[in-house]
């Protein structure tokens, strides 16, 4: 079995991999801080596509393509949104007038820190097992631009997708096992570390 992984596209397109990650039904009972916080997601980061190659005797051949930073991003600000009662979604890193016209009380800044992806076909048990490794650079500053703290989130999202003798040879070689829930799985956890995080430490501030 091998396994082809590369960052570019020959032949046809790939196969555009859905991602739809939700948010911890636990961030729906968070008492929103009343802090005015700035969110700044780098354009790396939101931007962020994958793209990996897998040949296979049984899942066949496929070009994959993980459009991981959209949906990172998007559940990156709805989190956001549930821990601070304001919320304003920056484009750079704002100076200290822009800071006091505003009325920013808090910034957080978010960065890709890597983004790795397993697609495995465990041919013994006809199934195919996707594992991603995500983690992110997370930094939370003050109204003057102190940090309060800095940190990397580390998350590992999995995911099996099961053959059977009707789907043998059928969609599988078409259109490929589903590796999608593995990178929704890693995004979530990551986004609910990084609400709790911000959470606690918005406490602090608040009750300084």
């Amino acid at each position: 079995m091998a396994f082809l992984f590369t960052a570019g596209c020959a032949g046809k397109p790939g196969i555009r991999v859905p991602i739809k990650p939700v948010l911890d039904k636990q961030l729906k009972e968070v008492q929103p801080l009343t802090l005015h916080a700035g969110l700044l997601i780098e354009p790396s980061l939101r931007h962020f596509s994958q793209e990996e190659r897998q040949i296979d005797m049984i899942a066949g051949i496929h070009h994959y393509i993980f459009p991981i930073g959209e949906p990172l991003a998007r559940n990156l600000e709805e989190a956001v949104r549930r821990v601070f009662d304001k919320v304003t979604i920056l484009q750079e890193l704002p100076n200290h007038e822009t800071i006091e016209k505003t009325k920013l009380e808090v910034l957080i800044i978010v960065q890709l820190d890597s983004s790795k992806l397993e697609l495995l076909v465990e041919e013994s048990v006809w199934r195919a097992v996707g594992k991603h490794y995500l983690s992110v650079c997370v930094s939370l500053l003050d109204k003057n631009l102190h940090k309060v703290f800095e940190d990397r989130i580390v998350a590992e999202g999995k995911s099996l997708d099961l053959i059977d003798f009707e789907t043998e040879g059928g969609w599988w070689k078409t259109a490929g096992p589903k590796y999608g829930p593995a990178a929704e799985n890693s995004i979530e956890k990551i986004v609910f570390q990084l609400a709790e995080r911000l959470n606690f430490f918005g406490k602090k501030m608040i009750n300084k």
